[in-house]
């Protein structure tokens, strides 16, 4: 299973579940929206971060980082995003017509792929979302007991 139908998948999933798709990236598109880190420039990509999906509903926004198979700097960097605020100017610009009061970021991942590193890394991200091999979307990861 690629990425893109990693992304796909839960695009559907979302859609499904009546959440407003603000952006999507599929790999080498460049169609997603890059946000930059508090102080940087708007006109460079230096830092920058270009979530695969932002979708929102009702008062939460998620934000997704989807591979085809574990990758530990994903997780990574989506801890570095919860814990540090960096983004947050330009989170607030992207959000500014919602009224979210909510922010999860999370990884999407073949559920075959959930492997025991992938669970020693969960606990870094908010959740983690799992594609079966036929499409079907499930929380592998959901401490916060969320709903697509």
């Amino acid at each position: 299973m690629t990425e893109e139908q990693v992304t796909r998948a839960i695009l559907a999933r979302l859609a499904d579940g009546n959440w407003h798709i603000i952006a999507y990236d599929f790999p080498q598109s460049g169609t997603g929206i890059m946000l930059h880190p508090n102080g940087g420039s708007a006109a460079k990509n230096k830092g920058g971060f270009v979530p695969d999906i932002i979708a929102v509903k009702g008062e939460i926004c998620l934000f997704f980082e989807n591979k085809n198979r574990f990758f530990a700097d994903d997780f990574n960097k989506l801890f570095s995003l919860i814990s540090d605020n960096q983004y947050t100017v330009d989170i607030e610009k992207l959000l500014r017509n919602f009224a979210v009061d909510n922010i999860y970021y999370g990884i999407g991942l073949p559920s075959e792929k959930w492997t025991k590193k992938a669970i020693e890394y969960a606990k870094m991200v908010d959740f983690v979302l799992g594609v079966a091999e036929f499409g079907g979307v499930e929380f592998l990861y959901n401490p916060f007991g969320l709903v697509v």
